[in-house]
């Protein structure tokens, strides 16, 4: 690093020297290091977290549709007797778990139940209940 000294005189006369530097010391390199090393830190684990939280809302709209067209594909007339029905669906080269549930309510009332998980243990759960009508007059 080159230095030059500057002689300078005072209004009172008096000497005054002073180092004309250019460049950075070594400590001023090492702060400088630090400072942005937390900010690129901070920048990096908000960036990740972003990417793992937008990843979650994906699963959980995936496992949304999938518990929807289950749910949808049921009517009083072709729902099953009371029992438990596991399946799995793929979407996006994500397995999902699909576990249906049909439960007697009471006479003339079945409930459907159908969870949807992520590998990841996102997921849904929706239900719905069917009541079979009675023609008698």
């Amino acid at each position: 690093m080159d230095t030059e000294m500057v002689h300078e005189f005072t209004p009172e006369g008096r000497e005054s020297v002073k180092a004309d530097r250019q460049g950075m010391t070594l400590v001023e390199v090492v702060v400088a290091s630090f400072v942005m090393l937390l900010v690129l830190g901070t920048v990096a684990f908000a960036l990740n977290f972003f990417i793992q939280g937008s990843r979650r809302i994906e699963q959980r709209r995936s496992a949304l549709i999938i518990a929807n067209s289950a749910i949808s594909s049921y009517n009083s007339e072709n729902l099953p007797e009371a029992g438990v029905f596991l399946d799995t669906e793929n979407i996006g080269g994500m397995e999902f778990r699909i576990l249906k549930t049909v439960t007697a309510i009471s006479p003339g009332i079945r409930e459907l139940s159908v969870s949807v998980n992520s590998e990841n243990n996102v997921g849904v759960e929706l239900v719905r209940r069917f009541y079979e009508l009675n023609n008698e007059f």
